[in-house]
């Protein structure tokens, strides 16, 4: 806590900075799926990932998971520098955020794994011997990965609100 009342300043300012951004990282990722959903219904499914259009269209995902995580994380400071002892939504329901994330990465994998063994994605039959040999392995091995990160980034949320919670109430009142 004397680190805490040290840096307020300095964890005030990270604080509004992780909003700001997050929040901006959030409508970047609505504007891209609102553009992907528009430009999909219009071209029969066809769409193009040119430019800075393409950039926002393809990289929604990760500005959604970026922003939250950002929010998120704003939340934590806010709760460790504050003396409400109220936490966000996000933060209430982070550990179950990061599992649901979790099991989205895994299902990822496993639909892209089936797309390619049905013939739905993908040229011709040399292509698909590429893909199980290289591409998959490496697909398989980031979305394992990150999955096991998010669980246990999920497990250590809960055990760290659980130490936060008990230090506040074994240290008096300001």
């Amino acid at each position: 806590m004397e680190f805490i009342e040290k840096h307020k300043r300095l964890l005030v300012f990270y604080y509004t900075t992780l909003r700001i951004f997050g929040w901006i990282l959030l409508c970047l990722g609505g504007v891209g799926l609102t553009l992907l959903i528009l430009e999909g219904s219009k071209l029969g499914g066809r769409v193009t990932f040119e430019g800075t259009v393409g950039l926002v269209k393809r990289s929604y995902p990760a500005f959604v998971s970026l922003g939250l995580f950002s929010l998120g994380f704003a939340q934590l400071v806010k709760y460790l520098c504050g003396n409400s002892h109220k936490r966000g939504l996000l933060l209430r329901y982070g550990d179950k955020i990061f599992y649901l994330c979790a099991i989205i990465a895994v299902w990822r994998a496993c639909g892209e794994a089936w797309l390619m063994a049905t013939g739905q994605k993908g040229g011709n039959s040399s292509h698909h011997l590429h893909w199980f040999l290289y591409d998959f392995p490496m697909l398989l091995l980031y979305r394992t990965t990150k999955a096991f990160v998010l669980v246990g980034l999920g497990l250590l949320l809960k055990k760290l609100i659980v130490v936060i919670e008990s230090s506040r109430l074994k240290t008096p009142a300001n």
